[in-house]
């Protein structure tokens, strides 16, 4: 399988609580127990859960569901979703902070 090229931004640790899949790692504010929020790397990296890694959860859970290509899209537009809900959020932040 082709890697999944991440770029360490933390955004979908910071939103595990969108996927059941994740619930027991949920820190109770939607963000990953093991996610160092300073670095955004993860504490565990090297014993990560399976589904945690794209290329270890498509081939346990995900390869008779989706073809490899399907599934590295499908969690690149997850990411990418992540990407613009924050810059949203960013520039809205910033509009509301200049009119204070």
């Amino acid at each position: 399988m082709e890697k999944f090229n991440c770029d360490a931004c933390g955004l979908c640790c910071r939103h595990i609580n969108r996927s059941d899949w994740l619930e027991d790692f949920d820190s109770g504010n939607g963000v990953c127990k093991y996610l160092n929020t300073e670095t955004n790397l993860c504490k565990i990296y090297d014993t990560r859960p399976d589904i945690c890694s794209v290329e270890r959860a498509y081939k346990k859970y995900f390869s008779d569901r989706y073809s490899e290509e399907e599934f590295l899209r499908i969690n690149y537009e997850a990411c990418e979703i992540l990407k613009r809900e924050k810059k949203l959020f960013d520039e809205m932040y910033e509009r509301e902070k200049n009119l204070l």
